[in-house]
């Protein structure tokens, strides 16, 4: 049996009129008449996810498209197109700031606007976190440390209110009830209770205890003092503790949460306590293992809480969670426990310090940076979560409060931030990336945003890119402008030429008028199928007849028989083939040598032919003819073969 050829026999094979290698075999073709060497995509079409998802997502010659006429499913959706996604996802995208994601305006279609700004109406001082707010009728307070701030504005101005409180001592708590304000107050080594009306009459009313915090819940009162929570009757008596941490743990915060109180504290643990007959009884706990829960809040019968983890240095981990309140043999316990939010930046206590609750959202306050800190919006109807109202300021959101539909909210060391009636100048949002449910690169050829009519000064961009890591970073530099839109409605798909897996598309919203804002209604890519699978079916020579360029044919018995085995051997094996004209290199799968055929050839000789099937991918690489020369140098005389 006669040897085939091979890369360590043949050092130049297009000299000696080889067409290709399959591995490190040697191949002639046999094309001719009827007989052609194909190399085409694979389908890519057939078996696909259908991807409608919205009233302008559809599927056709013209490609795929990517759409999204609503945000309000909120962030953290990185990638769109995930085969075991919820329906959730279709309104989901993974980044924003400065948008409105969940405004939906009576009597007018939903769209995505700009952010109302806040401005600082009075700046505080704390540096332990004493910020706290209550709003007694049309009154806003305000405590710094020592001193007590009141509005009668809606929080527009602020003015020094004198308490009564005992020199040196600093406010704790505050808590409203009825027309009075309650303050709870100390110095370290001891504390008290005070009243104060709305014309100025103070009066204190207890101190039994060192107190450092206050909640009204139930028509009655809950304050803490170092590791005891005692029920307070809003007059002069002060139980005993209703529950006592151990050692060195503290109270961080309380809810009337229905059914029962909720109360969390440093020992990781949300405790609940039940109003019997006018006392409050433990009933029940829940551990919150290696986290310590720092706010908790309800809205609708779902309960919220906040908590931290600490970390290496000043970084705490920030986690925002949802939970059900479940109830078995008169134990109240928090279960379906379930993690909306995590905040993980580098150097940041990212825990939330507060929580407020609405009939549709609840809001959180964090700290990202040394310079902002944010309200972030969590959209019951949705259960969707987005950055919200910002504050340049980088501090701790102790407390907030709305009055006359504004949002006000302290940042500890900064001040008292209130939303304002201008919108933020600009404000982004970073779309999922999007793949169409496959690994293969696509031609994304175009992008369209659609928009109410825009006013005079404000405009709408989408910027798109390639790199999948631009979505943590809304400045990366791969992003690329392909659309400003400053009049009209949009609705034209502007082209753009962008292979790639993913894409990441950015949506921009400027005003330089801020009472005005621009309003999208839809943002949409499309892409067309740019496979890297082909299929190349080559009519591969078997035949013992051996044509060599400018040299007589020459007859090798038994040489078409091994060449078909040889193939046949590698049917199902993983190869990779190389064809030297046209320069191609395609890994994949031998899908199939056919039987041999013969064929006569227009001068009557006869030619034994297989067809070669192999299915893969598209390489980078090509022939390279200095390769082979330098080859041809490395190796002996002994080892060249004319065959």
């Amino acid at each position: 049996m006669p040897r085939v050829a091979t890369t360590l026999n043949i050092s130049n094979p297009k000299r000696y009129g080889y067409d290709l290698k399959l591995d490190d075999i040697l191949l002639r073709t046999a094309i001719g008449p009827n007989r052609q060497m194909t190399i085409q995509s694979s389908d890519v079409e057939g078996g696909q996810v259908n991807v409608r998802q919205n009233a302008e997502d559809f599927t056709s010659n013209l490609g795929r498209v990517f759409s999204r006429n609503d945000f309000s499913g909120g962030s953290n959706l990185d990638v769109a197109h995930r085969k075991n996604g919820s329906e959730k996802d279709t309104i989901r995208f993974w980044d924003s700031q400065g948008v409105d994601v969940f405004k939906k305006d009576l009597g007018s279609s939903y769209n995505v606007s700009l952010l109302e700004t806040t401005e600082n109406k009075r700046s505080l001082s704390s540096s332990d976190g004493d910020n706290y707010m209550a709003v007694v009728g049309t009154d806003i307070y305000v405590s710094d440390d020592a001193t007590l701030y009141k509005s009668t504005d809606a929080g527009e101005s602020f003015a020094v209110v004198s308490t009564g409180l005992t020199a040196g001592y600093h406010i704790k708590g505050l808590a409203a009830h009825g027309d009075l304000l309650y303050i709870v107050a100390n110095n370290g080594s001891a504390g008290e209770i005070e009243t104060l009306t709305s014309g100025g009459t103070s009066t204190q009313k207890s101190t039994a205890h060192i107190f450092d915090g206050i909640w009204s819940v139930k028509g009655q009162f809950l304050v803490s003092a170092g590791t005891g929570l005692h029920s307070y009757d809003g007059a002069t008596t002060v139980s005993s503790a209703v529950i006592t941490l151990p050692p060195g743990q503290t109270w961080t915060d309380v809810v009337d949460a229905g059914a029962v109180v909720l109360a969390t504290a440093t020992d990781e643990r949300i405790y609940s306590l039940k109003d019997v007959s006018g006392t409050f009884t433990p009933k029940g706990q829940t551990e919150i293992t290696g986290e310590v829960p720092t706010c908790i809040g309800e809205s609708n019968g779902i309960i919220f809480y906040g908590t931290k983890e600490d970390q290496t240095g000043a970084k705490k981990i920030g986690r925002f969670y949802r939970a059900d309140l479940r109830v078995a043999d008169d134990l109240y316990v928090l279960g379906n426990n379930q993690l909306v939010k995590e905040w993980d930046i580098a150097g940041i206590d990212n825990s939330p310090k507060k929580i407020y609750a609405t009939r549709d959202s609840v809001y959180v306050g964090i700290k990202e940076s040394g310079s902002t800190s944010f309200l972030w919006r969590y959209y019951l109807p949705t259960g969707g979560i987005a950055r919200y109202y910002k504050a340049s300021a980088g501090g701790d959101i102790e407390d907030m409060c709305k009055v006359d539909e504004k949002f006000l909210f302290t940042v500890v060391g900064s001040g008292v931030f209130k939303q304002t009636s201008e919108f933020e100048s600009e404000g982004f949002l970073l779309l999922p990336a999007a793949d169409f449910f496959t690994a293969e690169n696509k031609q994304f050829v175009g992008a369209e945003v659609s928009t109410e009519l825009l006013s005079t000064g404000t405009s709408v961009e989408i910027d798109v890119s390639t790199k999948f890591e631009s979505l943590n970073d809304s400045s990366d530099s791969s992003f690329e402008n392909v659309i400003i839109q400053t009049t009209g409605t949009g609705d034209n798909e502007t082209q753009i030429e962008k292979v790639s897996r993913f894409l990441v598309g950015k949506l921009t919203l400027k005003t330089s008028n801020t009472a005005n804002t621009p309003k999208v209604k839809s943002v949409q890519i499309r892409a067309l199928a740019r496979p890297e699978l082909v299929v190349a079916r080559i009519p591969i020579n078997i035949s013992d007849r051996v044509n060599r360029p400018n040299r007589k044919p020459v007859k090798v018995k038994g040489l078409g028989d091994a060449l078909y085995n040889a193939l046949r051997d590698k049917e199902g094996d993983a190869v990779t083939l190389e064809i030297f004209d046209p320069n191609e290199i395609i890994r994949g799968v031998v899908e199939s040598i056919s039987y041999p055929v013969q064929s006569n050839t227009e001068i009557g000789s006869v030619v034994q032919y297989a067809i070669l099937t192999v299915r893969g991918t598209r390489q980078n690489g090509v022939w390279n003819k200095r390769t082979w020369i330098n080859k041809i140098w490395s190796l002996n005389d002994s080892t060249r073969s004319n065959i």
